[in-house]
């Protein structure tokens, strides 16, 4: 078998690259601990639990929930929201007997139901409201 030597440029480049990438790694690495001890909880879990825990506890257990809001939800609301109702199954924009109003202002629940096809069942606090469809 053959002995293959490189040259020592090609050697200390190696090194070089290696020596950048840890040096990379323990830096990415500092800043999500730090992000981990500032952010505790990115996605506000904790504050979406208190905030709709009156409305889980209003129906009952594997009931499906659909959803509408005043903004546009990504996947991260969504979840979040799912999480904080369960054992209630939240099931999107999809037509449901009971519908979840997650709002990020203040605004005439009930005319924004109407316009949704949806009868305000009762307000809660923080703009969270329970609907029922109205046509079945």
């Amino acid at each position: 078998m053959e002995n293959v030597r490189y040259p020592p440029k090609t050697i200390a480049g190696l090194a070089l690259v290696a020596l950048l990438s840890l040096y990379g790694t323990i830096e990415f690495y500092s800043e999500q601990l730090e992000r981990n001890r500032t952010l505790k909880d990115p996605y506000h879990i904790a504050i979406q639990v208190e905030r709709l825990e009156r409305v889980r506890r209003e129906l009952p257990p594997n009931t499906p929930l659909g959803y509408v809001s005043d903004i546009q939800p990504d996947s991260a609301t969504i979840l979040a929201t799912q999480f904080a109702v369960a054992p209630l199954l939240l099931v999107g924009s999809a037509p449901h007997e009971w519908v979840l109003g997650n709002f990020s202002k203040p605004q005439d629940y009930a005319e924004f139901g109407r316009a949704h096809g949806l009868m305000l069942v009762k307000e809660f606090a923080n703009g969270v409201v329970l609907y029922r469809q109205l046509h079945r």
